[in-house]
């Protein structure tokens, strides 16, 4: 199961009135941009992302600020599992009404975050669903012999060493993270289940895996409605059964070198 590391998340945030006034109703849009993580390493070089807290600190902006509802516009393939799970519950946290819209992609992690949401919208074309687990590294152990490098490894646990890159996986080890990737997908399918009130049969359609598209996902009853940012705010509309003024909350980030040392283990 799994942890993304040495990646960065929004920072920031700023409102902007779309129309030039001020309303009473208001619904603040949130993106929500690139791989979920649990934190980043911060300083002056900070890679796009999404984490909790920058979640958190944007859901306050929106609240503070007298948001009536949140719309979360999500473009982005997945993450850390429990950072996506937290994401979620963050989501679920605010006091008002909820709706994520997805764009290009909302899949995996994204699509487990996004079941914090009361209401969910996509594209006809957006990808998403991917409801498993992938946790993956690479193995050395052929390039070291060629090198001619040894592995010293020196721990007090049978298992101590498991997933190392350093020396081959044997069958058993295999067995093992496939066990804790079973448990990991069992909770995703779970979650998806009980936030969406699926059936067991409709359950089995999706819990492969399988990328879905907007229109597909919509059958299956991943998402609730068909459409872009104009159908997000009259969703949005519905559920606080008032006109809204949008506000952009827009974020800023910048790139972080130590994302290019990423370790996948992705939702």
């Amino acid at each position: 199961a799994g942890i993304l590391v040495f990646s960065m998340i929004v920072v920031a945030a700023v409102s902007i009135d779309e129309t030039g006034s001020i309303g009473t109703e208001r619904a603040d849009i949130i993106s929500v941009d690139g791989a979920i993580t649990s934190s980043g390493s911060g300083g002056a070089f900070q890679s796009q992302g999404v984490t909790p807290g920058g979640i958190r600190d944007l859901n306050e902006r929106a609240v503070n600020q007298g948001a009536s509802a949140i719309i979360y516009e999500i473009n982005s393939g997945g993450g850390a599992v429990v950072a996506s799970k937290e994401v979620k519950r963050e989501i679920e946290s605010v006091d008002v009404p909820t709706v994520c819209r997805f764009r290009d992609s909302a899949a995996s992690g994204a699509y487990l975050a996004a079941l914090g949401c009361d209401e969910i919208v996509a594209d006809s074309a957006s990808i998403t669903g991917s409801i498993g687990v992938r946790s993956s590294y690479m193995e050395y152990t052929g390039l070291m012999e060629k090198l001619g490098v040894g592995y010293v490894n020196i721990t007090s646990g049978k298992y101590k060493d498991l997933g190392s890159p350093y020396q081959n996986t044997s069958e058993e080890e295999k067995q093992i993270l496939q066990e804790k990737a079973d448990i990991v997908h069992r909770d995703f399918v779970n979650s998806v289940r009980n936030e969406r009130n699926l059936s067991e049969s409709e359950v089995e359609e999706v819990e492969t895996g399988e990328i879905f598209l907007g229109a597909e996902a919509q059958e299956l009853g991943l998402v609730d409605t068909l459409g872009g940012r104009k159908i997000s705010i009259q969703v949005a509309e519905n559920l606080t059964e008032s006109d809204l003024e949008t506000f952009e909350v827009e974020t800023q980030s910048s790139f972080n070198l130590f994302s290019l040392m990423n370790v996948e283990s992705f939702l």
